[in-house]
């Protein structure tokens, strides 16, 4: 009786470390696509920075215009939402 005890608590433990496992190796996996993904958004918001700055560059005026625009805008949100 107490070998099929022992029997069952070692096949639970074994079944324990598999179920670790398996999780760790699911956490990996994760950790692994989220650090693609990081790098991916990484480099599109490089492209994307590169670009505006190419843009403000060739077209200086809308460039400071935009700013201006957008600099006033948000004092109107901020100004009201402190109110």
């Amino acid at each position: 009786m107490a070998n099929k005890k022992d029997d069952i608590e070692k096949e639970i433990e074994k079944t324990a470390k598999e179920l670790k496992n398996e999780g760790v190796k699911g956490y990996e996996k994760l950790i692994s696509q989220l650090n693609k993904q990081c790098s991916d958004l990484g480099s599109e918001i490089d492209k994307d920075y590169r670009e505006a700055r190419r843009y403000v560059r060739s077209n200086p005026e809308e460039g400071v215009l935009l700013g201006l625009i957008g600099g006033l805008a948000l004092g109107l949100l901020l100004g009201r939402l402190g109110k």
